[in-house]
């Protein structure tokens, strides 16, 4: 059985991409201990580079892949890049819900192709902490209208991996003819509009709680 969860999380990246640059990026940036991840789905690539990530969806076959615990440990432990032993915490609710954890606790929080990561789960970020946001419900498009959010930088993919950027901030978020954003519209229809540059993934800074 833990073979075989391992082998799903495989072929989920064979399909996905494990997007690994990514949070090696992320961590280059900033010092990142302690993540959190709704709607992670079984994508525990984060825990190969980050030592403490917090899982949370209700998915039925994430729940399941994360009943392998000495599977998933026994991976990770094998691939990590950090020396200290890895935690992995799992969490079958809908993140809109109170989670288990004590508000302010991780370093970074991701969101990715899960809706309003960003909005519902600020309270568990540290004031300093990064979040990391695409757009493709909104979220990028929430938080830069949150005032408890700076943003700081952009993730873009270059020569095969993804890579930090934090010049000309003012280019991104802007609409054809300055029109306006209709964060209304963006909550009903959960998507990002179009903007005049985009970006793969966006970088915040949680300046106030």
């Amino acid at each position: 059985m833990q073979a075989k969860g391992i082998e799903m999380y495989h072929e989920y990246v064979s399909k996905a991409g494990d997007r690994y640059s990514i949070f090696e990026s992320i961590s280059q940036y900033d010092v990142i201990k302690k993540a959190l991840y709704p709607g992670s789905y079984i994508h525990i690539t984060p825990s190969l580079i980050i030592p403490e990530v917090i899982y949370v969806d209700t998915d039925k076959k994430a729940i399941k892949f994360f009943q392998q615990e000495t599977g998933i440990k026994d991976f990770v432990t094998s691939n990590k890049v950090y020396p200290e032993p890895c935690s992995i915490q799992f969490e079958a609710k809908d993140y809109w819900e109170e989670l288990s954890i004590p508000l302010g606790y991780v370093d970074l929080l991701i969101s990715q192709y899960a809706g309003f990561v960003s909005q519902a789960c600020k309270k568990y970020l540290k004031k300093g902490g990064i979040l990391l946001a695409n757009d493709s419900h909104g979220d990028a498009t929430l938080a830069k209208a949150d005032k408890a959010f700076e943003f700081i930088g952009t993730l873009q993919h270059k020569q095969g991996s993804y890579k930090m950027e934090s010049k000309d901030l003012e280019q991104y978020f802007t609409r054809y003819q300055g029109r306006p954003v209709d964060l209304d519209k963006v909550k009903q229809t959960m998507k990002g509009p179009k903007y005049l540059v985009g970006s793969d993934y966006y970088v915040f800074r949680k300046i106030r709680d």
